[in-house]
């Protein structure tokens, strides 16, 4: 009988995977992170395209709006609050310049409502300017004492926030 030869120890080459598994993972989290950069040395950074939006959205925090919007014309308005008021109606007479709604904005009129206003019968009126906490300060007071207000007050059922204002906020 034929011997057979031995098996031979199975010889592994050395190579090194790990330059380029950390090479494929840059490129995956510089594919997957647009909104990140190294410099020449390595480190992370936010591009200018997110640094440049981080600066706007800071900026916008001091630079806010707290408007009204009001009744352009006499005639019936959607109630966003009457069934919240228990009244059952989906609409509401309004007199023009009353109360349709409050809020707070840091885009402006032109921003927040790109001239929607007009087909709604509503005007844009700005009542305070200041920095974003202090506008919605100034809502909340507002859509609260909503109430109290006279045009609230003459009507022979009352509304716990402007007929705009689904929430208090």
């Amino acid at each position: 009988m034929g011997s057979q030869p031995e098996a031979q120890p199975e010889v592994k080459k050395k190579t090194t995977l790990l330059p380029f598994a950390v090479a494929s993972l840059l490129l995956l989290v510089m594919a997957l992170a647009p909104f990140i950069e190294f410099d020449e040395l390595g480190n992370p950074r936010l591009t200018p395209k997110r640094e440049s939006k981080l600066k706007r959205e800071l900026d916008n925090l001091d630079e806010a709006e707290q408007y009204a919007l009001l009744a352009r014309d006499n005639g019936y308005y959607p109630c966003l609050s009457c069934l919240a008021s228990g009244v059952d109606s989906m609409k509401i007479f309004l007199f023009r310049g009353e109360v349709w709604k409050y809020g707070t904005t840091t885009k402006g009129e032109i921003g927040r409502y790109r001239n929607t206003l007009a087909s709604q019968k509503l005007i844009y009126f700005r009542q305070f300017v200041g920095t974003l906490p202090a506008c919605l300060k100034q809502e909340k007071v507002k859509i609260y004492q909503y109430p109290l207000l006279p045009e609230s007050l003459k009507r022979n059922f009352h509304l716990i926030r402007p007929p705009g204002n689904k929430q208090d906020n």
